[in-house]
């Protein structure tokens, strides 16, 4: 029987409600279980939720730490002698980026290492790094000023050259990681939400089921908080894909403001029905929605990601990201369609009228057509099979190095 040792996953802390991040942890504790290595886990977030969201009157700090809570149980890592004995398992997000590190560096209040400690294992002997997995991570916003940088660069190329397994998300970290890495195998992953493709029934990653109160399938849902858009503009959007699909289009709660600062302008203002107008959805009961939806209308990555793997296609409007948003340098919203193919799918802003009922009237079709979806399913299915075997071998005592 093969030994395994206990497996340590590290996460991002949410700053608030964000279904992408959530359902990222939900497919990591759904992937430990159906591969049989969940019988030693701990899940650790580098920062308590309750100090991202100090700010909150206790009522509704309350509220959304129920709200988030996905039956994972995480431990705050505040050294890196914390994984000892374990083989870290790095998962999604921006972890070994170094804007994400700036970014977490004064928030860090607890902590007794640094973020270069915790995400890197700067400190941490050979044998910790060698052990390492990453999966599902991004390099996108990096720049030849951050590779050299004396404080980052040696540690991030230390990381990335002698980690077990490095799976970056997107083609960007890909070519990057094989630059630096030059003598090693350099492997293309997935998002970490992507793994929903994988498996006949998606579900099997709810344990308590999922709620369908939400899902309707005579309809198209919308949520815009990432760019800098007109409101005028994205209602002209909205009513030309109600008319292309002969469906109403409603709004879908996707995150809120701790996490998405600038949803308000738009779910205030579009005047667009929302699919709960009740008490605020949980995790599953989106995840429903959108499964269920006939297309989804957005400019978030996440939302866009997660609907083309339940098998909904999503039209991309991008905008503008907001100023001072380090994506800006990268965009992975176009990434994510120029790696699957889904260009046209993608819309840079909807201030062209003429070209936005183009491009909604040609994505309708596309989607009614049926195609690009079968095509998308079939090669991320494809891929979340040979990745997932590259991780099952990795977290397994003796594993590839990579």
């Amino acid at each position: 029987m093969t030994h395994r040792r206990p497996v340590s996953v590290i996460t991002a802390t949410p700053p608030g409600f964000n279904p992408g991040m959530l359902a990222s942890e939900v497919a990591a504790r759904w992937f430990l279980r159906r591969k049989a290595l969940d019988r030693d886990v701990t899940f650790f977030r580098l920062i308590p939720l309750e100090d991202r969201l100090a700010g909150l009157e206790p009522d509704a700090q309350s509220a959304c730490l129920q709200r988030v809570y996905e039956g994972i149980d995480h431990e705050i890592l505040l050294r890196a002698d914390q994984l000892a004995g374990t083989t870290p398992l790095y998962w999604g997000d921006l972890l070994h980026m170094r804007q994400y590190l700036a970014s977490i560096r004064r928030l860090l209040r607890s902590a007794q290492d640094t973020p270069e400690d915790l995400l890197l294992l700067k400190g941490s002997s050979m044998d910790l790094v060698r052990r390492a997995v990453s999966f599902g991570t991004t390099f996108l916003y990096h720049s030849a000023a951050d590779l050299n940088d004396d404080d980052y660069g040696p540690w991030f190329r230390r990381f990335v050259c002698n980690a077990r397994l490095v799976l970056p998300r997107d083609i960007v970290s890909y070519a990057q990681l094989a630059s630096i890495t030059p003598h090693h195998s350099a492997l293309l992953g997935l998002d970490a939400t992507q793994l929903f493709c994988g498996e006949s029934c998606w579900r099997g990653a709810f344990p308590q089921g999922t709620d369908t109160s939400l899902a309707c399938p005579e309809t198209v849902l919308c949520y815009f908080a990432r760019g800098n858009h007109d409101v005028a503009d994205l209602r002209k959007a909205i009513g030309l894909v109600s008319r292309e699909f002969g469906l109403p289009v409603r709004w879908l709660p996707w995150g809120d403001t701790f996490s998405f600062p600038h949803v308000e302008r738009y779910s205030e203002q579009l005047d667009v029905e929302d699919i709960s107008p009740g008490s605020p959805p949980r995790l599953s009961a989106l995840l429903e929605a959108v499964a269920a939806a006939k297309c989804v209308l957005t400019d978030t990555y996440h939302v866009a990601v997660v609907a083309w793997s339940l098998g909904t296609p999503a039209l991309i409007v991008r905008g503008h990201y907001w100023p001072h948003d380090y994506n800006a340098v990268v965009d992975k919203r176009s990434v994510f369609c120029i790696q699957h193919g889904l260009q046209e799918f993608l819309l840079n802003d909807a201030r062209d009228h003429a070209d936005l009922a183009a491009f909604i009237r040609r994505a309708a079709g596309l989607v009614l057509a049926g195609k690009s979806l079968l095509w998308y399913r079939e090669m991320v299915g494809q891929r979340v099979e040979a990745v997932e075997y590259q991780l099952v071998t990795a977290l397994s005592e003796g594993g590839a190095h990579a």
